[in-house]
């Protein structure tokens, strides 16, 4: 038996523990909500902020054609009907050309928007030169120089990558990006611009400017995400353009578990529009990813365990406050269940005697709270107990038979039970037993076997029935009341016990015997008194002796 000593520690540590517990979850789920909201905000931060640096850059080569496309349009929408005109067309496209030269030049000089070549081109219909104009840097000379005009007679109209410019923008009515590719003529990864002229909803021409990708993707080089994460660019197909391991772009169908990794959470990033989560070889990341303007995209992604750095700083802190707060706890309650427990010793010494059978008790602790009432109850208890054990000590409760209580002890502690059941403080459990077969063994090998086997199943009551008592109510009927959770567990483990001794016994009683057993507890405001309980038990005894019959009747049949 536990202490009072012992249990208020349980209690009281219980208790600490559990504070601990919440105050420390609480925090958790707060630091890890908080660190889960800056981290995203500071990646979408960051890839926003980045994205919006190549956006700009982009747009600017947008708005350089823009303002040529304007010009082309304005021009051809005024001397239209001039446009097949070899003079008119000549003139025309050296307009256009010094202003989209110029635009080309002014657009390079803003710390390099990456110009790499400018060029128009009118309708196909028209067959007679000059039919259009390309202007390509030059690196030696780190100016544009005027190059032979595409030719797009000698390409398929399929072919994206030398004619997609033309084609591609007269299909789709608008301006749009293409790319990025491989340019032949220049040598180098490249990303179009092409804006279609339609002049009376007729397609008249196409202005187009190359952009340098490995130029946009050499600023990508100095971002840096936390510590060590940094920016990864994908083209419009999926391929890998720049990531800090391979700065000169990789295809998809070279990609690693890392890459692909990298591209899954790309989409699932753009789909949910939030970072995500992912794992490599290296570990687990975090990603944010961006659309620009030109359809390619840029992530910004970062070892998660620099994204939770800050966050395992202040759970450490956490951890630790609170292991200091529970100790000083205990130390408290320690100090305060010896001071409380003082006077409580010497009602422990008191209930000693008292068990022993001294009726003549005194406490000195005379308090005025409610240890002192408990003092002073337990005097009228010592005396009152003395009244009736004298009274109960003229009685016979013990079966001579079994040793068990007797019918006596049973109702007088019904009536006990009965008394906590009109003061709405009753708690117990009955459990009704029966033995089968003993009728049997009396007719047929006689009584006192009969009452020997009573002893055995006695024996197998008491093995299950460890701290119950134990009541003998009837010829072969018995009775407990019992606190526990799980009655059934005793009946099981009863009837098991049981059947290991019938066994053993078969030579002596020549049959076999069981226990039938049932129980039922107390419900309140359903059950109005013990023997509604009683006859619920006594109910679910029978049907369970019903059972057991009809299998040992089966188990013998089977036998033979």
């Amino acid at each position: 038996m536990k202490s009072i000593r012992t249990k208020l520690v349980v209690v009281f540590s219980a208790s600490i523990t559990l504070i601990v517990f919440v105050l420390l979850s609480v925090s958790i789920w707060g630091i890890n909500t908080l660190n889960e909201r800056d981290s995203n905000q500071i990646l979408e931060h960051l890839g926003r902020e980045n994205a919006g640096t190549i956006d700009a850059k982009l747009e600017d080569i947008e708005h350089s054609a823009n303002k040529i496309y304007y010009y082309a349009y304005d021009q051809l929408e005024a001397y239209f009907g001039k446009l097949y005109g070899e003079s008119f067309r000549k003139d025309y496209l050296e307009r256009v050309g010094t202003l989209a030269l110029s635009e080309a030049k002014g657009a390079d000089s803003k710390d390099s928007n990456n110009i790499k070549a400018v060029y128009y081109r009118l309708t196909t219909d028209i067959k007679q030169e000059p039919t259009g104009f390309y202007y390509q840097w030059d690196t030696e000379t780190q100016s544009f120089k005027k190059r032979q005009d595409i030719d797009l007679s000698k390409y398929d109209k399929d072919d994206e990558e030398n004619v997609g410019w033309y084609y591609m923008a007269k299909e789709e009515k608008k301006p749009v990006w293409i790319g990025p590719y491989q340019n032949d003529r220049l040598g180098i990864r490249v990303a179009t611009y092409s804006s279609p002229v339609y002049v009376f909803g007729r397609f008249t021409s196409v202005i187009s400017m190359d952009v340098d990708i490995e130029e946009l993707c050499k600023e990508l080089h100095d971002i840096t995400i936390y510590n060590t994460g940094s920016a990864v660019l994908f083209d419009v197909e999926e391929n890998l353009l720049y990531d800090k391991e391979h700065e000169d772009g990789l295809d998809k169908e070279n990609f690693t578990e890392t890459e692909d990794a990298i591209s899954k959470a790309k989409n699932t990033s753009l789909k949910s529009k939030d970072p995500v989560e992912y794992r490599t070889s290296d570990g687990a990341m975090k990603l944010y990813a961006c659309k620009l303007v030109n359809g390619m995209t840029l992530c910004v992604t970062a070892p998660l365990d620099e994204i939770n750095s800050t966050r395992t700083r202040v759970l450490g802190y956490s951890i630790t406050l609170s292991l200091v707060f529970a100790a000083i706890a205990l130390v408290v309650m320690f100090l305060l269940i010896n001071r409380f427990l003082r006077p409580l010793k010497e009602l422990t010494d008191v209930s000693k005697q008292l068990a022993d059978g001294n009726m003549e008790v005194h406490l000195d602790y005379k308090g005025n709270d409610e240890i002192g009432q408990l003092t002073e109850m337990f005097e009228l208890m010592a005396n009152s107990l003395k009244r009736y054990f004298d009274h109960f000590h003229s009685l016979a409760y013990t079966d001579s038979l079994t040793g068990l209580n007797n019918k006596a002890a049973f109702t007088m502690t019904k009536e006990v039970i009965e008394s906590e059941v009109k003061m709405g403080r009753a708690s117990f459990t009955i459990v009704v037993m029966d033995v089968n077969n003993l009728k049997t063994i009396n007719d047929t090998i006689g009584h006192e076997m009969g009452d020997l086997l009573l002893k055995h199943v006695v024996l197998c009551m008491r093995k299950v029935f460890v701290g119950f008592p134990l009541y003998r109510i009837g010829g072969d009927e018995f009775c407990s009341i019992v606190n526990t959770d799980e009655p059934q567990n005793l009946i099981d483990r009863l009837q098991s016990v049981t059947a290991g001794m019938s066994r053993e016994d078969f030579e002596t009683f020549h049959c076999d015997y069981q226990i039938a057993a049932g129980y039922s507890t107390f419900v309140k405001g359903e059950d109005k008194s013990f023997d509604d309980v009683f006859n619920k038990a006594d109910a679910k005894m029978y049907e369970n002796k019903s059972y057991l019959k009809a299998r040992a009747k089966k188990e013998k049949k089977d036998r033979v």
